[in-house]
């Protein structure tokens, strides 16, 4: 065994919480930050034109690029829970199949997707909220986004999950911050001096498109160089669907996926109802969700980069660690999830104002912002535990907790909060904070029951025989 492989069963094993929560968490956390300092460059270079149009575009083309996050998060969320599982058991061999299998199963799907953006691309742009002004800078975005940079930017986010599922997570930080930085630099470059004016959406499109191409590269050579890993393979032979690996992938991919898709759902319905209060509320709309994406993505890449650390535990039967690694993730989201809320309702227009520059936009950006900004700490309780259930393989957990945060309970809220009672644009925004109390209060439910299990573990544990 490899010193880096020594060094990683001792953060899972034994290293002191703090120290394997943040080993494992803060390259992740660095690499979402990075990511939303990214959106956040697209949306503010395209703002500073003035144009509503162009600012609408991005959040518009924005759940149709999510998309790509789905497939990753089915195949890789799956991935990394499964083979973080086998890793504790000391299950190599089989780890070894399931990072294949998840590796081409989503190449294969980037292709499937660039077909369905292909062919259905025109009533795909109205039905998430374009419109005939924003039409062509969302087809512009999807084309160099979506259709020449599907598989770069799918295979980047799907590495980055499957490299730190075995606790290589600086490795996989550095590969997805890497695009990060590099979009952040191109941003400027193609829409404010290669492209003519007027083209910065389809600049800031191109900058995207290169950067993950950069990032998925980086992955490739990391795992060629470090094919000695008995995890890695980029080998079509260990490619395998025996041992019910597809079953263990997609029964905890597809909730991950889910809860992306349906996301995407709640912005999709987001858009269109609040498209009818004009492009100003769709663009200010978009600049409050990228945001509070400050809040999420963090809270996001902290439970991230425990799923690793619960996984093997699992496997280990290790049911201590996993509690004392909850209490602690939980307590530092918790504390960061309060604090992004006092700043975002204490400086809610100077931050709006900072990405967009048409007033109306800002007036409807900062009143959006403050209602979103109370998600920001109720999200942290539905993250983590989902987490956990992730981690675990309790599929049906994890299924519930996807459904109820986005798209099952928030979208009828929207219905209900804006049109029944009348409370027009305003109800839209506060249908977010009112579903994350409810999605809160059932993970809570659902890991008191799932707390059980783990005493039920230490017996099991316990009963073994030594060595």
């Amino acid at each position: 065994m490899s010193d880096s492989e020594n060094n990683r069963t001792y953060i899972f094993e034994s290293a002191p919480i703090p120290k394997a929560v943040m080993t494992l968490a803060v390259p992740t956390i660095i690499t979402q930050l990075i990511n939303v300092i990214y959106n956040y460059a697209d949306t503010w270079y395209v703002g500073q034109t003035g144009n509503a149009a162009a600012v609408a575009a991005m959040s518009v083309a924005m759940p149709v690029f999510v998309i790509m996050a789905a497939i990753a998060n089915l195949f890789g969320v799956g991935g990394a829970s499964l083979i973080s599982r086998l890793l504790g058991e000391k299950r190599p061999e089989k780890a070894r199949n399931a990072f294949a299998f998840c590796f081409f199963g989503g190449m294969a799907m980037a292709v499937v997707y660039i077909l369905v953006i292909v062919f259905f691309r025109r009533p795909l742009i109205y039905l998430v909220g374009g419109d005939d002004n924003s039409f062509p800078y969302v087809y512009d975005y999807m084309f160099y986004t979506m259709i020449l940079g599907a598989v770069p930017t799918l295979g980047s986010m799907l590495c980055g999950h499957l490299v730190r599922s075995v606790g290589a997570a600086k490795e996989a930080g550095i590969g997805m911050g890497l695009g990060g930085v590099l979009n952040i630099l191109l941003d400027p470059l193609f829409m404010f001096v290669i492209l003519p004016k007027g083209q910065e959406v389809t600049g800031a499109a191109i900058a995207t498109m290169l950067s993950n191409t950069v990032s998925f590269a980086y992955f490739i050579i990391y795992l060629v160089r470090h094919r000695e890993n008995p995890v890695f393979t980029l080998n079509p032979k260990d490619f395998s669907m025996k041992d019910r690996i597809p079953a263990e992938v997609f029964f905890i991919g597809f909730p991950a996926a889910l809860q992306t898709t349906l996301a995407m759902v709640s912005n999709i319905f987001a858009n269109v109802f609040v498209r009818s209060y004009g492009t100003e509320a769709v663009s200010g709309m978009g600049v409050a969700k990228k945001i509070n994406m400050l809040a999420f993505n963090t809270t996001m890449g902290l439970t991230m980069g425990i799923l690793p650390l619960i996984g093997y535990n699992i496997g280990a039967k290790n049911a201590k660690r996993i509690r004392q690694t909850v209490r602690f993730t939980f307590a530092v989201a918790l504390g960061f999830g309060l604090v992004c809320l006092g700043l975002f309702i204490g400086f809610a227009e100077p931050l709006v104002r900072f990405f967009v520059k048409e007033e109306k936009s800002i007036e409807f950006g900062a009143r959006f912002m403050r209602v979103i900004a109370f998600a920001a700490p109720l999200c942290t309780v539905t993250y983590i535990f989902n987490t956990v259930f992730q981690a675990a393989g309790q599929r049906y957990k994890s299924l519930l907790l996807s459904v109820m945060r986005k798209g099952i309970v928030d979208v009828p809220l929207m219905a209900l909060f804006s049109l029944t009672l009348g409370m027009g644009e305003m109800g839209v925004v506060i249908a977010t904070p009112v579903a994350e109390i409810v999605s809160a209060f059932v993970a809570v439910v659902l890991y008191v029951r799932f707390a059980k299990h783990l005493a039920s573990f230490e017996k099991e544990a316990a009963a073994l025989p030594a060595g």
